[in-house]
């Protein structure tokens, strides 16, 4: 019997007594996801699926527009949205290079702008080393086309000499989406 002098203690055991009992392991049929990144290297990690419904088609063309727009509560976080772009890079790659038939377009705005922030202003407004630099760099080596919004720039209290010199400065979000919308992007908010 447990000791009444540690009762917390004696809750704790039997609680995970309860939960070692009631928990489920794979059978001998079952396979663990496979967890990869073939593209974009340790960013947008996907579990390829070869059987899966709606696979991306090598003779189709597809351009996407990905909106993002939120920004995470650590200045020392890698963007979500950003991540989830490599997501869809990696989804559509195969044999570790971009699809040639995937566009990708990626507008950011809002408080995300400060991902794409340079070296210097970073590190003088958040005192930390920009965590997004290595992903930026790998989606323009994948072939993605990354944008600011002029407008966002300014709305956050930034300067456009503090923008990294590879990300394209835009009129505005909206008029950017509508300009690659006429030329058949597809709209993606992230």
């Amino acid at each position: 019997m447990i000791s009444s002098r540690f009762p917390i203690l004696s809750q704790r055991l039997l609680a995970l007594v309860w939960l070692a009992g009631t928990a489920t392991y794979p059978s001998a049929d079952e396979t663990l996801p496979i967890w990869q990144a073939p593209v974009i290297s340790g960013y947008g990690y996907i579990n390829p699926l070869p059987q899966a419904k709606l696979q991306p088609d090598p003779h189709q063309q597809y351009k996407v527009v990905f909106d993002v727009t939120k920004s995470e509560k650590s200045a020392n976080a890698v963007n979500r949205a950003l991540w989830h772009v490599a997501r869809a890079i990696n989804l559509f790659g195969r044999d570790g290079k971009p699809a040639e038939n995937l566009e990708v377009a990626v507008i950011i705005h809002g408080a995300a702008t400060r991902a794409v922030l340079d070296d210097n202003s970073y590190r003088a407004r958040f005192s930390a080393e920009n965590p997004n630099n290595e992903l930026i760099e790998k989606l323009k080596a994948a072939g993605a086309a990354l944008y600011v919004c002029g407008q966002a720039i300014v709305d956050n209290g930034y300067y456009y000499q503090n923008v990294r010199g590879d990300i394209g400065v835009v009129l505005g979000a909206v008029a950017a989406e509508i300009e690659l919308g006429t030329k058949g992007y597809a709209l993606i908010n992230l």
